[in-house]
């Protein structure tokens, strides 16, 4: 098993290309986003050496276009961060209502991480911190009934 230090060293192919999509999600640029995966070639689920991909960074800090633009391009929506967390994880961590929003249109409410947290959990972390039942708590919450609701009916 890799040491945790090994685990994030550099990646040796990772390229300023892949530094300027972190940027374009940072900045919230999708054209630029589109256009350094679609003309580059680039990869936005590729981690660089803290973990993090542009993929993960559009759902954890709620850049929803640059997300569209990814998802979009096909984008295997199921790949974690280094730390083991889905972009539905990250977008119910960091309370991104609207990325969490168009992932769950695509993703199972109930999945988890490499601990055995689902998103909600996460949301309710976050939620339970402000005080209140948030809107990424509400979100998650009425996925998870709607689709127990759905299996009780069949």
């Amino acid at each position: 098993m890799k040491s945790l230090k090994a685990k994030f060293k550099k990646n040796e192919d990772w390229s300023k290309s892949d530094e300027r999509l972190l940027q374009a999600v940072e900045q919230n640029e999708p054209d630029k986003v589109m256009a350094l995966i679609a003309k580059k070639g680039l990869c936005p689920t590729k981690l660089d050496g803290e973990g993090k991909s542009a993929f993960h960074l559009c759902a954890s800090r709620g850049r929803l276009d640059c997300l569209e633009v990814i998802i979009a391009q096909g984008a295997d929506l199921n790949i974690t961060d280094g730390a083991g967390f889905s972009a539905l994880h990250l977008a119910a961590k960091n309370g991104q209502s609207e990325c969490l929003k168009r992932l769950l249109q695509r993703l199972a409410v109930d999945c988890t991480d490499t601990i055995g947290r689902t998103p909600l959990h996460h949301a309710g972390n976050i939620d339970r911190s402000e005080h209140q039942f948030g809107d990424t708590t509400r979100t998650l919450h009425s996925q998870r009934s709607d689709r127990f609701n759905m299996v009780l009916s069949l």
